[in-house]
């Protein structure tokens, strides 16, 4: 299994854009479809186009807009003065049902990763926020 993060959107109407996110860190995998727009994947990709800026850089970004809706978050941190980062990733697939057991899974793992893949990873983010739907996929690999 492959230390890495993926993203693609799959799906869109008037009001949603949905992605969909798997990752893994070579241990633990997930894999959700998570609604959003496109606004907020565009701004993800802005904020990781310059992460670090500074040793002392961080950020968060969270997908959830309801408890009962599959979701991501992925936070970042420079681990040392080098500069070295460090991503937090939570993938979540929630799904209610109303005849049946609901399903409601949950993986948090940390990637390694080189400031030049993020900067990269957040441009391919901005280009899948303005091209039509499955074009492309924005893929960061882990560093170790």
């Amino acid at each position: 299994m492959e230390s890495q993060l993926v993203l693609s959107s799959i799906w869109e109407d008037d009001s949603l854009f949905e992605v969909r996110i798997s990752g893994s860190n070579s241990v633990f995998a997930g894999r959700a479809d998570c609604y959003t727009n496109r606004e907020e994947i565009e701004q993800l990709g802005k904020i990781l186009e310059k992460f670090p800026t500074s040793v002392k850089d961080e950020f968060e970004f969270k997908s959830r807009s309801r408890p009962d809706l599959s979701y991501f978050s992925i936070s970042g941190l420079c681990t040392d003065r080098s500069g070295h980062t460090l991503l937090l990733i939570t993938i979540a697939h929630i799904e209610s049902f109303t005849n049946s057991r609901n399903e409601s899974y949950k993986v948090n793992f940390d990637l390694k990763v080189e400031p030049q893949a993020i900067n990269l990873f957040g441009k391919q983010l901005q280009r899948i926020a303005v091209e039509p739907l499955a074009e492309s996929e924005a893929v960061l690999k882990s560093a170790i």
